[in-house]
């Protein structure tokens, strides 16, 4: 895996750069993910929060999570294109979304969480474990 990755906004408002965390990439199906991105699921790369840094024209975005905390979306106020997600419960890391990404082939997902949310037309979409 890449020692950074870089990615940002459709318009080149935002921009961030972080390190892989040694995590699964992921496509989720959770109700929130389907909203906030207007599709079924979304696909997200976990990156360490630490040294993560993106342009202060990012857009935080504050709701309550399925767990009761807090989780932030952060997107571009001109385009706004979904860069990340990252809460309270899960502190050590940030998620990008992975077709933000400067080099969207560097993201691989290994699994599907929250796939009891996935719409019927989605379905198809599910990674099953192994």
């Amino acid at each position: 895996m890449a020692d950074q990755i870089t990615g940002g906004c459709k318009c080149g408002k935002v921009r961030y750069a972080g390190t892989p965390l040694d995590a699964a990439p992921f496509r989720c199906h959770c109700r929130d993910c389907q909203q906030l991105t207007g599709s079924g699921h979304t696909e997200m790369m976990p990156l360490a929060r630490e040294g993560f840094a993106i342009s202060e024209t990012c857009r935080i975005y504050e709701m309550q999570g399925g767990s009761g905390q807090s989780t932030y979306s952060g997107f571009c106020p001109d385009c706004g294109a979904q860069l990340i997600r990252r809460s309270a419960r899960m502190g050590d890391r940030v998620y990008v979304h992975a077709g933000s990404l400067d080099d969207p082939a560097q993201y691989a997902p290994e699994r599907s969480i929250y796939s009891d949310a996935a719409q019927p037309w989605d379905a198809g979409s599910i990674i099953k474990a192994d």
